[in-house]
């Protein structure tokens, strides 16, 4: 059962929806009251519509109200377009030259500010419409876009060097490489790996396509993945600055990083969150 504490009219509701599960937390504007974290497990068998209404069944509580409700899509299946090149009524034919669409889904974007670029993703339509009526107003995201907005406004604010920087997020069944130059994308990528030597070979084959120094230039593993550590000593025979990042280092030991379970993705964007 959720903690029927989780709701606040008053604050900001966070919800992910991941095929290895959901997560739901509450995040007051003013700081006075806890951080309230609750994952709900799904059925990894059924649609992401059919896990909604089943855990939403159970969790009745869960259909309550908040100030602002956002939504964190888990899902690898997203591309990247210059905002300068963006017209969101081309957005679902630009998409497909990317992916191919199952039947009933729908194409959604999001503009990230901080780079210049938008990420196109798509959500099962009944899912979406079902979002939509339990929480008006939510805004959906993908799940790698606050992270790339979380590594661009690091990279701004810190003190220029003259290093780039590959940042590596390891998931169960892909990898996210997330390469910055002064906070300004040098390349976003999603890619399907099964094990640590897919990781190593997809990181290495990029680093030098992009001809990245191996002296000078950082490579950051970066999510909490139990295989960082592995990875990093496989790269660091090629690369000699290979960090693996404490979430709670990375988040200035905050209340929310101090909870081991609140996935990267959630972390990032209540961290960046221009709402609070």
């Amino acid at each position: 059962m959720v903690n029927s504490a989780l709701y606040d009219k008053n604050n900001l509701l966070s919800i992910r929806l991941s095929a290895d599960g959901f997560s739901f937390s509450m995040l007051d504007s003013s700081g006075k009251q806890p951080f309230l974290y609750t994952p709900v497990p799904v059925d990894p068998s059924i649609s992401l519509t059919a896990n909604i209404k089943q855990t939403l069944a159970r969790n009745e509580e869960l259909c309550g109200s908040a100030a602002r409700t956002v939504v964190l899509l888990d899902t690898p299946r997203w591309t990247v377009v210059p905002l300068e090149l963006f017209e969101d009524d081309q957005a679902e034919a630009l998409y497909k030259q990317c992916h191919r669409m199952a039947g009933g889904e729908k194409v959604l974007y999001n503009i990230l500010d901080r780079t210049n670029a938008v990420i196109l993703f798509s959500m099962e339509q009944a899912a979406w419409q079902l979002v939509q009526e339990l929480w008006p107003g939510a805004y959906v995201y993908a799940s790698i876009s606050p992270i790339i907005n979380h590594l661009a406004l690091k990279a701004k604010t810190h003190i220029p060097t003259t290093n780039r920087k590959m940042y590596v997020r390891q998931g169960r069944r892909s990898m996210d490489i997330i390469v910055l130059d002064h906070g300004v994308p040098l390349m976003l990528n999603t890619f399907s790996c099964r094990n640590v030597a897919d990781s190593s070979y997809y990181v290495l084959n990029l680093w030098k396509q992009l001809e990245l120094n191996q002296m000078s230039d950082e490579l950051y593993l970066i999510g909490g993945s139990p295989a960082n550590e592995e990875l990093a000593t496989t790269l660091r025979t090629y690369i000699k600055t290979v960090v693996v990042v404490n979430p709670k280092a990375e988040f200035n030991r905050s209340e929310m990083a101090a909870c081991e379970d609140v996935p990267y993705d959630m972390l990032t964007f209540l961290h960046t969150n221009p709402y609070l």
